[in-house]
């Protein structure tokens, strides 16, 4: 599945979000619903735009779909409404037009911003797990680990008296453990949401926190165009 980014505008100036979809690479909703609502809103749908519209790979695609689905995108454009800059707003929007007419920049960069994140998080997921994954696989068969996993974190291996049960965790961390080694085991996808490991790097993430640093990260990088468009252009 692809991402299609559709931002729907809410005041005049709003075609210059971060997030503005140019007409020719995304669907606008139709003239009814645009006018029944005043607020901005994301919509995600199924059309592969994300990967052709931005030269990406489809798995890349997917994971950024994810990001964007777990970002709090209406709290990222009042944040955007509320710091546009210095500038007078026409003049912003104007270098701004210049450099990302658009808006595919600051979508993209904000987008990879928020992939980041996440993959750095299920890095440290997967290197938190690292060892009881060997230990896991050692086990021989699938089922064999499998079995050792129910033994280490289930009733079952308690009630079993089994050496392996791994009483000096709590129930919530057990729970937590037997869901990533299994997935690791199995070549599913671990679960970002476990504060035991992600405790040494701040715990899970915080999804305002997050926006804050893509919105940044999007920012400086249309920044950055700017000022290299007034270096060009021996603008002062």
């Amino acid at each position: 599945m692809n991402v299609n980014l559709y931002v729907k505008p809410s005041t005049q100036n709003n075609s210059a979000t971060a997030l503005n979809s140019n007409s020719t690479q995304y669907e606008q909703k139709n003239n009814e619903t645009s006018s029944a609502r005043n607020k901005d809103s994301v919509e995600i749908s199924q059309s592969g735009r994300l990967a052709s519209a931005f030269d990406i790979d489809e798995d890349t695609a997917n994971r950024i779909e994810e990001a964007v689905q777990n970002a709090d995108i209406p709290a990222l454009l009042k944040e955007f409404k509320e710091k546009q800059g210095s500038l007078p707003v026409d003049e912003e929007w104007h270098y701004r037009k210049m450099v990302d007419p658009d808006g595919k920049i600051y979508s993209l960069t904000y987008a990879e911003s928020l992939l980041r994140q996440y993959q750095c998080a299920e890095n440290t997921i997967k290197e938190y797990y690292a060892k009881a994954h060997q230990d896991n696989l050692s086990q021989g068969s699938i089922t064999d680990s499998m079995n050792y996993l129910s033994m280490k974190y289930t009733e079952f291996g308690l009630r079993m008296g089994s050496p392996y049960y791994r009483a000096d965790m709590s129930e919530a961390e057990r729970k937590m453990a037997l869901y990533q080694e299994k997935a690791l085991l199995l070549g599913g996808r671990v679960t970002l949401g476990d504060p035991y490991a992600l405790a040494s790097s701040g715990g899970t993430i915080n999804i305002k926190d997050a926006d804050r640093i893509a919105h940044q990260a999007a920012r400086d990088r249309i920044d950055e165009l700017i000022s290299e468009y007034k270096r060009v252009n021996g603008i002062v």
